[in-house]
């Protein structure tokens, strides 16, 4: 974290990204040391956003990502695909860093259209730290019954086993 922080915000942002994308194309499980420099890049929110914002590999603004709120269909597999590597990387670490990865875990598990798991996995984040905004405003926000926008669409909407459809 001491190493992300002496950087410029683009740059970190930058080698954030690339370390994530790679991680979402690999077909093995990172290195430990991989592991380790995404939990660190996930303790600073504006990395943070943009790494959860890049999960469905969609070209848009992160917070009409973060939403649901574009027309291009995410990439399922892709998603898949980062809450296995998220899950991972959770049991690496300790309570004092799982909050961002949790509430990540939370925002997959609401555009897949499992509330409830969200809502679960967004607790778990405010137990690990009770003063993290970005799971408590989540958590509101899912407790108000907003649903994902591409779960209002059959041509975005996910299907269990990550199948992408026609």
């Amino acid at each position: 974290m001491n190493t992300i922080r002496t950087l410029p915000a683009d740059e970190a942002v930058g080698h954030a990204r690339k370390l994530w994308a790679g991680m979402l194309d690999a077909k093995t499980y990172p290195t430990d040391d991989q592991i380790i420099t995404l939990i660190a890049n996930f303790q600073f929110a504006g990395i943070r956003d943009q790494l959860i914002a890049d999960i469905p590999g969609i070209k848009k603004p992160a917070h009409q990502v973060l939403f649901a709120q574009t027309h291009g269909k995410p990439q399922w597999s892709r998603v898949e695909r980062a809450q296995q590597l998220l899950l991972h990387a959770y049991t690496r670490t300790n309570n004092q860093h799982a909050a961002p990865l949790l509430t990540a875990l939370g925002y997959i598990n609401w555009w897949e259209g499992r509330g409830s798991k969200a809502h679960q996995f967004l607790q778990l984040a405010l137990e690990a730290d009770p003063e993290y905004r970005l799971a408590r405003l989540s958590d509101r926000m899912i407790g108000c019954g907003m649903i994902a926008g591409w779960n209002t669409d059959k041509n975005t909407a996910y299907r269990p086993g990550g199948l992408e459809g026609p």
